[in-house]
């Protein structure tokens, strides 16, 4: 007998986009299984992907990788069928079709009756389209997509929302903002400089973190109480904006063309010139605290990081790391003067950097093909 399970991402809801597995298991443990970026609100199946007759522990680890158990949540199998399928439909309408391995993937759909699914889904935001830019999609791509929507919807009749711009804030109002909100909440909530780090560690993981990971840290499993849906949206899309700030800073200093020195980490001398007597001070508190939220990464998620901790190679990298992490022991202050006065020197920059480069996986589970 074959039976089916499937998993979402939590807060998909909120974000408007769903990631999904779905297996079928067969009698003898064996099973296929299919991975689905599931965008609610414009384009449909963005990525998919599919893996025939797999053994039960080598689906239990993937499972396991794709969506950690404290950021996934069961969904009933006729209701991820619905719910894709439904999605497949609402894009077609606009003139999007699903991604190019969608046709093999949804194989594992098979034998699941939607119809018994008890719950209804809805499409677009708003009762309209809105196409979410994404991290990879071009400006050709994004004209193109447009151009498609404007004919079908006419040009008042679909939203479009691009996460790394705004009209009326720059970098500078964005940081401010969320610096100001974390500052608001209780003292267990991360304050920015941690939740800086975290988000830089979050970008150069190996295994792929989404966004949304961030506010089971900032607020633990249970939550935080919004007062409404849109003060929850405000904070999300906010976080999204600095999400893409913090991305954008990574990429610079990864940049073959890079100037030397060029920083990998969102602390600036220019945020401390005010206070000309503990400028240098204030500085180095945020750094701390930087390092801090850098290596929450790897407390909270150590599966994620797989043995790039414990790698030889690596390990003088996360010391000069976990100096700055702990840098009240006097051991550690002193091995960090140490070895930025070494030739050649390891500073906190150049060890991210050099992280970075060595564990900063490829693109996934973004985009999807050109319509």
């Amino acid at each position: 007998m074959t039976r089916h399970e499937a998993y979402v991402e939590k807060g998909w809801e909120e974000m408007g986009l769903a990631h999904l597995f779905v297996s079928r298991i067969r009698e003898d443990g064996s099973a296929d299984f299919a991975m689905f970026l599931v965008d609610l609100l414009c384009l449909g199946v963005k990525d998919a992907a599919f893996e025939a007759d797999v053994g039960e522990i080598y689906l239990k680890e993937l499972v396991k990788e794709r969506l950690p158990e404290d950021y996934r949540e069961r969904i009933l199998p006729a209701c991820a069928k619905k719910l894709i399928e439904g999605a497949v439909a609402y894009a077609e309408k606009l003139g999007f079709t699903p991604h190019r391995d969608f046709r093999k993937a949804r194989k594992v759909l098979n034998g699941i009756d939607a119809s018994v699914c008890p719950r209804e889904f809805a499409y677009g935001r708003d009762g309209r389209p809105c196409y979410v830019r994404g991290a990879d999609d071009s400006d050709e791509r994004v004209d193109r997509i447009c151009a498609i929507l404007e004919a079908r919807c006419g040009a008042d009749g679909f939203d479009y929302e691009d996460p790394g711009e705004t009209d009326d804030e720059d970098p500078v109002v964005i940081r401010e903002d969320l610096m100001e909100w974390l500052d608001a909440e209780p003292e267990s909530v991360p304050r920015f400089y941690q939740a800086s780090g975290l988000i830089t560690a979050m970008l150069i993981c190996p295994t792929v973190l989404s966004p949304l990971k961030m506010l089971d840290v900032l607020w633990g499993k249970s939550g935080r109480v919004w007062e409404h849906e849109d003060e929850a949206r405000e904070f999300t899309d906010l976080l999204m904006l600095y999400w893409n700030l913090v991305d954008a800073v990574v990429q610079n200093a990864l940049a073959p063309n890079a100037p030397p020195g060029e920083r990998i980490f969102d602390i600036w001398e220019q945020d401390f010139e005010d206070d000309e007597e503990h400028g240098g001070l204030a500085m180095s508190v945020a750094t701390m605290e930087w390092a801090r939220g850098f290596m929450l990464a790897t407390e909270v998620w150590p599966e994620a990081w797989g043995d790039t901790l414990t790698r030889p190679e690596l390990a003088p990298y996360w010391a000069a790391v976990n100096w700055w992490a702990d840098f009240a022991r006097k051991e550690n202050r002193d091995q960090m003067i140490a070895h930025a006065e070494s030739s050649p020197p390891h500073t906190l920059n150049q060890s991210l950097i050099a992280l970075a480069r060595a564990l900063r996986p490829p693109a996934s589970w973004h985009g999807s093909p050109d319509p």
